[in-house]
C-alpha cells in the first residue's frame, strides 16, 4: 500500500533528501514529484529518487499544467505531445512508472466539442506511445476540478478504455467539486468506483487516487482545503476521507493514495493511513 504526499510539505524544513526519512517517520511511503513548470528534476534530486526507488519508497510524477492535449490550438497540442514524450523519458531514467496529467481545456465546451477533444487526446496518446519505448511507464489522466475542464469521470474512463497505456487518476475532491458537491455519502462514492471497476476491470488494480477535501462553487473547484478545515459556511469539508478509506478496504483496493491537502498534505496522508490500518485490525 502507498500513502503519500504531493510535493514537499510546507511543514517540512530542511533539504530535499531529508523529507523522505521525515515522511517515513510518520509511516508514509509515497511522493508525487511536482513537475508543474516543466519536466525538470536536478541531477542531485534524480540520484536521490533513484536510490529511494530501490528502498521501499514509491514515486509518481505530476506533469506540467500547461500540457493540453485537448487544445484547439495546434501549436499547443504539438508542444504537449513533445512534452509528454520528454516526461516519459525522464520517468524511465529515474525508475518512476506513473505520470499524472490533466486532459486540459481550450476545447469547445459543448457535448460535440468535448467529444472532439477526447478523440484528439486519445489519438495523440496512442500515436505518441507508439513512437517511443514506454518501458514500465503508465499515463494517468486525472479528474478535472472545474465543470468546464476536460476530465469528467466518464471522460477519464473513455480515455483509459481506448488507450493501452492510460490508467485512471481519480481525484475524489475534483470529482466532488466538478459535480458541485455530489459525493455526500459513502454509497455514492462507492458506486462511482464500482463503475470504474466494471468499465476498466484490467486496470482497476492500478488506480491512482488523490484524496483531500475541497471548497467548490457552481463552476466546480475553488481551492483545496487544509486537512480538517471546514467550508466557508462552516460545514464539514467533503468528500469524507473516512468514507473513502473505508471503501478502499471494502473493495479490496490496493491503495496508492496521494494527499493534496492545502499546506498539510502529510497530515491528510497520515490520517488516511492510520484509518486504513485501523480497519485492518
Amino acid at each position: 500500500m502507498v500513502f503519500g504526499v504531493a510535493g514537499v510539505p510546507t511543514n517540512y524544513k530542511g533539504k530535499f533528501a531529508g523529507v523522505f526519512p521525515w515522511l517515513n517517520s510518520i509511516g508514509l511511503n509515497g511522493f508525487e514529484i511536482q513537475c508543474t513548470y516543466g519536466f525538470k528534476i536536478s541531477a542531485d534530486r534524480q540520484e536521490i529518487i533513484k536510490k529511494l526507488n530501490n528502498n521501499g519508497f514509491y514515486f509518481s510524477i505530476h506533469a506540467p499544467y500547461y500540457i493540453n492535449l485537448g487544445s484547439l490550438n495546434k501549436l499547443v497540442e504539438k508542444r504537449s505531445i513533445s512534452n509528454m514524450k520528454e516526461g516519459i523519458e525522464l520517468a524511465k531514467s529515474i525508475g518512476v512508472n506513473r505520470i499524472i496529467f490533466h486532459p486540459g481545456g481550450g476545447h469547445e465546451n459543448t457535448p460535440a466539442g468535448r467529444i472532439k477533444a477526447i478523440n484528439q487526446i486519445v489519438n495523440d496518446i496512442n500515436q505518441l506511445t507508439s513512437e517511443i519505448d514506454m518501458g514500465d511507464v503508465k499515463l494517468y489522466p486525472e479528474i478535472g476540478g472545474k465543470t468546464a475542464n476536460l476530465g469528467s469521470l466518464d471522460e477519464i474512463i473513455e480515455i483509459c478504455s481506448r488507450c493501452k497505456y492510460c490508467y485512471p487518476c481519480i481525484d475524489i475532491a475534483h470529482l466532488h467539486a466538478r459535480e458541485v458537491g455530489s459525493i455526500t455519502n459513502k454509497e455514492i462514492l462507492k458506486e462511482k468506483l464500482l463503475k470504474i471497476k466494471q468499465a476498466l476491470p484490467d486496470k482497476f488494480d492500478y488506480i491512482h487516487f488523490h484524496a483531500y477535501t475541497i471548497n467548490y462553487g457552481d463552476k466546480g473547484e475553488i481551492k483545496h482545503l487544509k486537512h480538517g478545515e471546514n467550508m466557508p459556511d462552516g460545514s464539514v469539508g467533503m468528500p469524507s476521507l473516512d468514507d473513502f478509506v473505508t471503501i478502499l478496504k471494502e473493495l479490496n483496493i490496493k491503495p496508492w493514495v496521494i494527499s493534496e491537502a492545502l499546506d498539510s498534505q502529510e497530515l491528510g496522508a497520515s490520517y488516511m493511513l492510520n484509518k486504513y490500518k485501523s480497519l485492518s485490525t
